[in-house]
């Protein structure tokens, strides 16, 4: 649904009110960045975050300053949302707090226009995914496909197979998944892999090829790939990054 141009000017000429609504979301980060992908804007949750103190901390810097162990890639897809003025919507994505706590978030990022119709950067959201209701009347229908999707993380698994399995058509299968979980059946399934592997990295000394293949991953190179798309991490980095952050802690009760 549209706003209508009546709307959109009261938004407009009543002060601080477009900020203030969105620093009452506390599992949503917004944001507005230039054409470079440093950040003119941000909600007070994307602040929180990332460990800072108030707006003017965020102003003029990138997501991989505020967040340096995503590497580059968030500056580069930003870029790439720039320069061809394609939109991303709903792109499942896991990252980290400067505290070091996980959230998996669907991110979408949206160029932004000047009066002469010229893009001059964007704006973007991550919303946090919420926990499945397990309460939910469509997550007692999905236990079969769970079952059997969590069962079989450690080799190749069909989608297609796990709806066969649990008695329900693709398009049925992809309704409940989307009612319980708010993803794809796809993206599920992608996230219970990184789950596993995030704690594979954290808790043991496996090998990365040996943490792909207890994922279901055929070769090292294509779960390094996946694992990127999702973290914006390699294996390795996210290893040394969790790393870091345990020895921060540890640091940190020394102190006291």
């Amino acid at each position: 649904m549209r706003l209508d141009e009546q709307v959109q000017g009261w938004l407009t000429r009543t002060p601080g009110l477009v900020e203030t609504l969105f620093d009452r979301l506390p599992d949503v980060l917004f944001y507005v960045k230039d054409e470079q992908g440093r950040y003119l804007w941000a909600n007070q949750t994307l602040i929180d975050r990332a460990g800072l103190q108030g707006g003017e901390s965020v102003v003029g810097k990138t997501a991989d300053q505020l967040f340096p162990v995503t590497g580059l890639s968030t500056v580069a897809q930003d870029l790439e949302v720039i320069g061809s003025g394609r939109p991303i919507r709903e792109l499942l994505r896991l990252y980290q707090t400067y505290r070091g706590d996980r959230y998996w978030c669907l991110s979408s990022k949206f160029p932004l226009l000047d009066a002469d119709n010229r893009i001059v950067g964007l704006a973007g959201l991550s919303r946090d995914l919420p926990r499945p209701n397990e309460r939910h009347h469509s997550y007692r229908r999905l236990k079969r496909f769970l079952d059997f999707i969590d069962e079989g993380l450690d080799r190749s698994v069909l989608i297609a197979d796990a709806a066969d399995h649990a008695s329900v058509s693709m398009d049925t299968l992809g309704r409940l998944v989307l009612e319980v979980f708010h993803v794809t059946p796809k993206q599920l399934l992608m996230k219970k892999r990184i789950d596993k592997a995030c704690q594979l990295l954290e808790e043991t000394p496996a090998s990365i090829t040996e943490v792909a293949a207890a994922c279901g991953y055929a070769d090292h190179s294509a779960f390094s790939r996946q694992f990127k798309v999702a973290t914006n991490m390699t294996p390795a980095q996210y290893r040394a990054s969790r790393f870091d952050y345990a020895e921060n802690r540890n640091q940190v009760r020394r102190a006291f």
